[in-house]
């Protein structure tokens, strides 16, 4: 095994919708600049956790799993998962943080899934929330759903997968979810529902767009309830 992974970073356009709107909103600006602090943060942890001792978790996926729109990495819903599982597990679990902000289905397939199996991690268990951007910003949806279908034959079998988050009438999410719950039903991935909050009031940062602290708390507690229907917790 490596020691040390190479950074993930998807490649930014020169002109960005963020930057153009950080320019008329600050809180869109504000998040921006945690990008990549936040990247370089699990890089770092990455390393740590290359050289720790215990079983591994793989977490896959954009900038949520990145915790942009959390106060810091550590009020991440992949920081607060984790402390739930060697809490209630006794052992010591160690994350690698393969997420990268922007990322789309591709992304998850051709680098982070890359960067799993090249590295030779050997995970115990595999996380991935991914497709928002997908949805949110391509528009062609049966591209979109082919690119849902390479993901999830390219997910290590028994990945917890997150559904999107639903909109009535929207083909693209639909299709998306379609997809999983296919993959789910043949028996390769644990399907979960990272956005199931008991309410959509107060849980988004300053851009309006990525989940704050509080939010961070809902997707954490939704995985490790996934991972207590499959006996990974007690």
């Amino acid at each position: 095994m490596t020691d040390r992974l190479p950074p993930l970073r998807r490649r930014r356009r020169r002109l960005r919708l963020a930057r153009v709107l950080g320019r008329f909103h600050k809180g869109v600006a504000k998040i921006e600049a945690t990008i990549e602090p936040f990247a370089r943060h699990w890089d770092e942890r990455n390393a740590t956790a290359l050289r720790s001792e215990g079983p591994l978790w793989v977490a896959l996926g954009d900038s949520v799993t990145q915790g942009i729109g959390a106060s810091s990495p550590g009020r991440s819903y992949a920081s607060l998962a984790l402390e739930h599982l060697r809490d209630d597990t006794g052992e010591p679990w160690r994350l690698i943080n393969l997420s990268m902000s922007g990322a789309r289905f591709r992304d998850v397939v051709d680098h982070q899934l890359a960067v799993l199996r090249d590295a030779g991690l050997g995970p115990q268990l595999v996380s991935a929330v991914i497709g928002s951007n997908d949805v949110i910003w391509r528009r062609d949806a049966d591209a979109i759903a082919r690119d849902a279908h390479h993901l999830v034959r390219a997910l290590p079998e028994g990945t917890f997968l997150s559904r999107v988050s639903e909109v009535r009438n929207d083909r693209r999410r639909i299709q998306v979810n379609r997809v999983f719950d296919t993959a789910a039903n043949g028996g390769r991935l644990r399907l979960y529902e990272a956005w199931d909050w008991p309410t959509g009031h107060g849980v988004w940062a300053e851009d309006n767009f990525h989940p704050n602290d509080a939010a961070h708390v809902h997707l954490a507690a939704n995985l490790v309830t996934a991972f207590r229907s499959h006996q990974i917790v007690p």
